[in-house]
């Protein structure tokens, strides 16, 4: 391996706490994360995708559905129910610490692909390609809202050598492809060599700053505005627009909208279908009067006459269009189209929300989509900020907002879904909803979590028995087969160290008892303990550990608080 691939290697390693000690699997661990990066616009864990485990001659497998990375069966009903339709992308990854792609090793990976989706599978299975394969089966059975086409499915083969197009090892790859068509379960397959010099651009990739050079000729310049640098109107011709919203690759850049209230609703949208219908009937030149248009919002821009090259910007109010614009990119004369536009140019994050609020009044949004903008989010991440030492942790408000940061742990970062899921476990005793989608969580809690007047402790309490769990389980200090069940030992932890009678969560009272809980967290020793006091617990219980379905049912969670009620 050569010195720059070892170097970002071991830098991914660190910056994540992951216990390897072999090179292989830092490899796969690090190839897994750069390539899922790019896949997938959201922050994730690695255990969700990477296998960890050699006999299967797959490394990863990410299923990927309305842009979403899939864990559970529960969240495909979940997407159907939102979106009314599923467009799903099979992901595997196999790589490989030798400097050359060896075409038996190729092969081997092929097949393995291909057996995952036989109904007979001659290679054994094991517990997380079962687990993967019943999400696969599940998403087959509800072929009938897959009505933008069947899925592709993307296969990927890193090794820290040079790819050269060596014409014996091409073809493995294409009869490999062509295997995978035969089989009809895919629109598209699609197999990518990585070589040394390109898994090093993924990664680096994961740290740049997105930004734009473009030409914005039809504008005019906002009066001054306290707290903007800059802000213009005007409109903007296609082509420049397209550039903005897609990288190199042709694709849409998905992580652009994080700060879109809404993620894209689809094709079959109401709103989104007029818009096409629009486009279709060739009203190129209306589209500027019958559109509100897109507001970007960025953090800082530099203008030299027509050229404006934007740093670090979003689209905060506009996805939909966006989606459907770029659908419809190679629609003969749209080129002549010209999109209104706001641009605004500031770092101040209170005028970034309030501009996200104002924009999207125009349409019904709903509670759990303005989640991240609440002032109790900010509250929240102000409090994550006063943690110190081994009990530090990082809220990620806003997703991906600590990726270029490299003082930033990245295993100590909590995201919003990790948050609520952890409160929901330890504080509202709702383990059983965590397989949901944090929105659909949100919807059912109601207006029980993330409320203004809550003390921030016990989410920030919550989130951190979750990552010494998750910890332990990196480390390899605690059986994994208590992974299936680890959102029920949070909502044990209380009963544990015997805060028996739980304080309002508005109450002064808070602050001791979640203090109580922190002295059984504040180090990794005193936390094994705890957990291992859980442990048995649930062992003492006689459930079925292994019956991942059991622990979706309110009846556990009655089951595992029985022997505490009394107190």
């Amino acid at each position: 391996m050569d010195k720059i691939t070892e170097s970002l290697v071991e830098d991914y390693i660190a910056s994540n706490e992951l216990n390897l000690k072999k090179m292989d699997d830092k490899f796969e661990a690090f190839s897994t994360y750069c390539v899922i990066s790019k896949e997938f616009d959201e922050t994730f864990d690695i255990e969700q995708v990477w296998l960890n485990d050699d006999s299967t001659g797959i490394d990863s497998v990410a299923i990927v559905a309305n842009g979403k990375l899939i864990g559970d069966k529960d969240e495909i009903d979940d997407l159907i129910e939102t979106n009314n339709y599923l467009e799903v992308a099979f992901i595997f990854i196999q790589s490989k610490t030798s400097n050359t792609f060896n075409s038996g090793e190729i092969g081997k990976f092929l097949f393995a692909v291909s057996d995952f989706f036989d109904s007979k599978p001659r290679i054994p299975s094991t517990p997380k390609i079962k687990e993967k394969k019943g999400i696969m089966e599940y998403i087959y059975s509800k072929s009938a809202k897959m009505t933008k086409g069947a899925p592709i499915c993307k296969l990927y083969y890193v090794t820290t050598g040079t790819w050269n197009n060596d014409v014996i090892v091409k073809a493995r790859f294409d009869e490999g492809k062509s295997d995978l068509m035969k089989k009809n379960l895919f629109s598209n397959v699609f197999v990518t060599p990585l070589d040394a010099r390109s898994i090093q651009k993924y990664y680096q990739a994961t740290k740049a700053t997105i930004s734009k050079e473009i030409i914005f000729n039809i504008r005019a310049t906002l009066p001054e505005i306290s707290g903007v640098e800059q802000a213009y109107i005007g409109t903007l011709e296609f082509n420049q627009f397209i550039k903005l919203i897609s990288d190199e690759e042709n694709k849409i850049i998905g992580s652009i909208f994080y700060d879109n209230v809404r993620a894209f609703q689809g094709k079959e949208n109401p709103v989104n279908k007029k818009i096409k219908e629009t486009l279709e009937a060739k009203k190129f030149d209306k589209f500027t009067i019958f559109n509100n248009g897109i507001t970007i919002v960025a953090k800082s821009l530099t203008v030299a006459a027509n050229k404006f090259a934007l740093f670090d910007y979003s689209i905060v109010n506009g996805c939909q269009t966006s989606h459907v614009l770029f659908d419809c990119k190679d629609m003969k004369n749209i080129n002549k189209m010209n999109i209104p536009i706001r641009l605004i140019v500031t770092k101040d994050e209170e005028i970034r929300n309030e501009i996200i609020r104002a924009t999207n009044n125009q349409t019904q949004v709903k509670p759990e989509e303005l989640t991240a903008l609440s002032d109790f989010q900010k509250t929240l991440e102000m409090y994550y900020n006063t943690t110190k030492d081994d009990i530090k942790l990082f809220y990620e408000r806003r997703t991906k907002q600590f990726n270029n940061n490299s003082s930033v742990i990245k295993s100590r970062i909590i995201t919003i879904p990790i948050q609520i899921k952890s409160f929901a476990a330890m504080f509202l005793e709702e383990p059983h909803l965590v397989s949901r989608f944090y929105g659909r969580i949100i919807k059912h809690l109601g207006v029980t979590i993330f409320v203004e007047d809550h003390k921030p402790i016990p989410y920030y309490i919550s989130a951190l028995a979750y990552f010494r769990l998750e910890q332990m389980f990196r480390y390899h200090s605690f059986d994994p087969k208590y992974k299936k069940c680890r959102y029920h030992m949070l909502m044990l932890v209380p009963y544990a160290v015997k805060n028996f009678s739980r304080p309002y969560f508005n109450s002064a009272r808070m602050e001791d008892y979640c203090n109580n809980i922190l002295k059984e967290l504040e180090t990794t020793s005193k936390s094994i303990r705890l957990f291992n006091k859980i442990a048995k617990i649930i062992d003492d219980s006689k459930i079925d550990i292994n019956n991942r379905d059991l622990f979706k049912l309110q009846s556990t969670n009655e089951a595992l608080l029985k022997p505490f009620k009394k107190f």
